[in-house]
């Protein structure tokens, strides 16, 4: 499901109008980066936990040059669903 797919049927299931869906799901979306970017993190109950990660420096080695280099240390963006997610998923 892409973006467009997604604000469709939300349209749907909520009675607003597409581009009502569309500036609620950009706002959405622009909240939980702006948060992320501080270093918050943002839990939605029954939905999951977006958060920032630190992740290590550690040798990578590239097996078409035979060479080991240094992945730098750096922060990324995760998601960790909430077990009642994972449940209506099984």
């Amino acid at each position: 499901m892409n973006k467009n797919e997604f604000v469709e049927v939300v349209q749907t299931k909520s009675g607003l109008t597409k581009k009502e869906c569309k500036l609620c799901l950009d706002a959405f979306i622009d909240v939980i980066k702006d948060a992320l970017k501080r270093g918050d993190s943002v839990t939605l109950s029954n939905f999951g936990k977006f958060k920032v990660s630190e992740m290590k420096s550690k040798p990578m080695y590239n097996f078409a040059t035979k060479k080991t280099t240094i992945v730098e240390a750096r922060k990324t963006p995760t998601f960790r669903a909430s077990d009642s997610l994972k449940q209506i998923i099984k």
